[in-house]
């Protein structure tokens, strides 16, 4: 019994345990997706080195190293530095904000350079021995202003070969062609230019009684020659060549903040990398390709280096190698010892000061850095042996550029020290170039004060950057016009929104399904975001997306206004979706965008009324409202006209628009409200303001064409008093008459023509008419 019993208990247990185990589940199969078939665009970029468009293949996974040329700080930054740095922002921001890059962006200041030397000798004299020792035009400073323009002339201009500079030099200068003579001499235009304003100032009846600012402010710059040929080389204060690039540093950053350009993630200059400098040059020397002069100076061997079965020499531009006159240029004004080299082609790593210039001990003397090879000493410095990306304007390609590949590669005996070189287009002034040398540039405050940043970063972003563009003014006319389209979108949108939102907070019902008007929008959203990653990824093409960003606002307006006429009802989504992608290309491009990203910021930079009280931002709004109230009030009491109702509609739209509102009807019979930005305020009060005009002049037309009117009328009243029979009894004209009064002969008794004699009986008839109407009126 018992042991029947534990059987029993067994089973019972084995069958509780059977059923409390659970059934094996099995993960369902996951079906990998297929990838597309087709061409997937891949990121692509236009390098100088191989003047072909290459794919785009990093040293690091999704980092960049990227070096680019800064600027030599001597002067104003004018619209060519506008254009090379707000187009190499647009690249960078497009790979580190689009492709996810991880940018290390290079640039370096030169602060050392013969341009920066002489350009500090000559403002440091002048302030010297000019402008702080005069406060008046005296005859002491005519006498040393005449000899100043003597030796300018003679310097700059030796085509005047006559010794009279009061009265040969203006006649002479009249005759010449200077633009046939600037094609061979690009510098004469600006010698002449410097030559006649000075010469204006000097030799003026009114030269002493001339303000002396303006009078100084005329002949600075054919002064600063003069004392920089007699004094310079008295100048060896170190702090003098330092305060001159200091300054324009910091204007050159000021603009570049104006526009929105990134700054550097690190910024070098070249005063602080002499030590290396001088390391990197001993190096070269000990690979072979430089030697050393006996003035003091180092030159590259571009004839060792180019024959070397290692390396190239001139990658970028080898057809211009021999040209002295850029290679020439590219040495500076200052540079002494060309005899000493053995290659003519070769150029200074170290350069042999004089005095007048700044200096730092080295192994081969007292000398400074040449030109090139300040930005292979801080490049290298940063990124090592080999970089992914260096920039800068086209002009650069030889012999700066190359001379920096060479003498880089000749340092690390490497075959390739840049993987992609970025050279940006030149710029144009209605097809004239600019250039700081030539003082025919028009600087960065100067573009501001005509053109907002936002319009100046779109003539960059509407153009390839390694295109030239010609700033001119259809360019302009294109720029304004997709802006304006774009904000009105903007605008539109967010009143849109608002109303919607209203709508909302108001219990109203709002239906959420699409109907295939929305369905298209959204795929037109799809393919033009498709369209942008092709056009980013064919050598970060800005043009074509804001060209695609531009079709597809015009396909949202054609949607926005198929709703406003009631063939569709309107779904706010699809249109803050297109916004909000449309702000999100426009932010990575450099445009100041909203937060709420329905826009991008007004002028100001502002996108709200700021901080103010509630009562100061709503008293110019109620006291509108108010007053549009008593107009209505009064028109009622005094039961106007519909027509004084409509004029009083229109006022206070007026009004509004003065404060930035819009009120747009539609057919439903409200009106949508928009709240405008500077742009949009400003054309609508032109277009208000025109209008205005038009009703004004209609109205001075009408007034004088009543006054005209009036005075037909009296000198019809003053005809019709004539008799008809006393119309022609002029003996001056006729001296025979018959019975009716119609003349029978002229004044010479000669008989009146059958066909003058019709004539005159018709006048008669008329005039018999007119006077029967006025004795009809006389008598009433």
């Amino acid at each position: 019994m018992l042991k029947r019993l534990c059987k029993t208990n067994k089973r019972s247990i084995a069958i509780m345990s059977s059923a409390a185990k659970k059934p094996v589940v099995q993960q369902p199969e996951w079906i990998k997706p297929s990838r597309q078939t087709g061409d997937a665009p891949v990121l692509h970029i236009y390098n100088s080195l191989t003047r072909s468009k290459d794919e785009f293949i990093p040293l690091r996974n999704n980092h960049i190293t990227w070096y680019c040329c800064g600027p030599t700080v001597y002067d104003h930054s004018h619209m060519g530095h506008a254009r090379n740095y707000v187009s190499t922002d647009i690249c960078r921001r497009i790979l580190q904000d689009y492709f996810g890059y991880n940018v290390k962006f290079i640039q370096n200041v030169t602060d050392i350079d013969d341009k920066i030397i002489i350009a500090a000798r000559q403002e440091y004299l002048f302030e010297q021995r000019v402008s702080s020792k005069y406060t008046a035009v005296t005859p002491k400073l005519l006498d040393v202003s005449k000899e100043y323009l003597e030796y300018y002339i003679t310097k700059t201009l030796p085509q005047f070969e006559k010794t009279d500079v009061e009265k040969d030099f203006i006649p002479w200068l009249d005759s010449v062609n200077v633009q046939e003579i600037a094609v061979t001499n690009p510098k004469f235009p600006m010698y002449t230019k410097a030559a006649r304003t000075a010469h204006s100032s000097i030799y003026s009846s009114a030269s002493e009684t001339t303000p002396i600012d303006d009078y100084l402010s005329s002949i600075k710059e054919v002064a600063m020659p003069f004392l920089d040929n007699e004094l310079g080389s008295t100048v060896n204060d170190p702090s003098i060549f330092r305060k001159l690039p200091s300054f324009w540093e910091k204007k050159f950053n000021d603009d570049m903040g104006r526009l929105n350009v990134l700054p550097p993630s690190i910024t070098t200059r070249v005063s602080e990398y002499i030590p290396d400098v001088i390391e990197f040059v001993e190096k070269i020397i000990t690979n072979g390709f430089a030697y050393a002069t006996k003035d003091g100076s180092v030159y590259f061997d571009t004839a060792k280096f180019e024959n070397d079965p290692n390396h190239d020499y001139a990658k970028l531009q080898p057809w211009n190698k021999g040209d002295m006159s850029l290679i020439n240029d590219g040495e500076g004004s200052l540079s002494t010892g060309q005899d000493t080299k053995k290659n003519a082609a070769d150029f200074a790593l170290w350069k042999g000061s004089k005095p007048g210039e700044p200096s730092w001990p080295s192994k081969w003397g007292e000398g400074r850095p040449g030109w090139h090879i300040e930005c292979s000493v801080m490049a290298s410095d940063i990124t090592g042996q080999t970089m992914d990306i260096h920039s800068g304007g086209v002009d650069l390609c030889f012999p700066h550029h190359d001379n920096e590949l060479a003498q880089s590669e000749a340092y690390f005996d490497n075959k390739q020290w840049v993987n992609y070189f970025m050279h940006n287009g030149h710029l144009h002034i209605q097809g004239q170039k600019m250039s700081k040398s030539l003082k025919n540039f028009i600087t960065i405050e100067e573009a501001l004060n005509d053109f907002t940043s936002r319009q100046l970063r779109l003539v960059f972003a509407l153009s390839y950057w390694e295109k030239p563009i010609d700033f001119k003014d259809s360019l302009i006319k294109e720029v304004k016009s997709w802006e304006s389209s774009v904000s009105k979108f903007f605008t539109t949108v967010r009143a849109l929104n608002n109303d919607y939102k209203h709508t909302l907070a108001e219990g109203g019902y709002v239906s959420k399904k699409l109907s295939q008007a929305e369905r298209q929008l959204y795929d037109n959203l799809t393919k033009a975001q498709t369209e942008t990653h092709a056009a980013f990824c064919d050598n970060l093409s800005s043009p074509l997306v804001l060209r695609t960003i531009q079709e597809l606002v015009s396909k949202s307006n054609n949607y926005i206004q198929s709703c406003a006429t009631g063939e569709n009802e309107l779904r706010i989504e699809v249109l803050l979706e297109i916004s909000s992608w449309i702000v999100k290309i426009l932010k990575i491009l450099g445009f100041e965008t909203r937060s709420d990203k329905l826009g991008w910021l007004d002028s100001n930079g502002s996108e709200s009324e700021g901080s103010a009280s509630k009562e100061d931002i709503a008293m110019p709004y109620v006291k509108a409202l108010s007053q549009f109230r008593d107009a209505i009030r009064n028109m009622a009491i005094n039961k106007s006209s519909f027509g004084d109702f409509l004029n009083a509609s229109d006022s206070i739209r007026s009004d509004l628009i003065n404060l930035g509102i819009s009120l747009d009807d539609r057919p439903n019979g409200s009106a949508l409200i928009k709240f405008l930005n500077t742009q949009e305020q400003d054309e609508l009060k032109k277009q208000q303001a025109d209008k205005e005009n038009a009703l004004l002049e209609k109205e001075k037309k009408k007034q004088q064409q009543a006054i005209e009117n009036a005075k037909k009328e009296q000198e019809r009243l003053e005809k019709m008093k004539v008799n008809p029979s006393d119309l022609f009894r002029d003996p001056k004209s006729y001296s025979e008459w018959d019975e009716q009064g119609i003349p029978t002969k002229d004044a010479s008794g000669e008989e009146v023509s059958k066909s003058m004699r019709k004539k005159l009986t018709k006048q008669y008839q008329q005039q018999e008419k007119l006077y029967q109407e006025f004795l009809k009126l006389q008598s009433q």
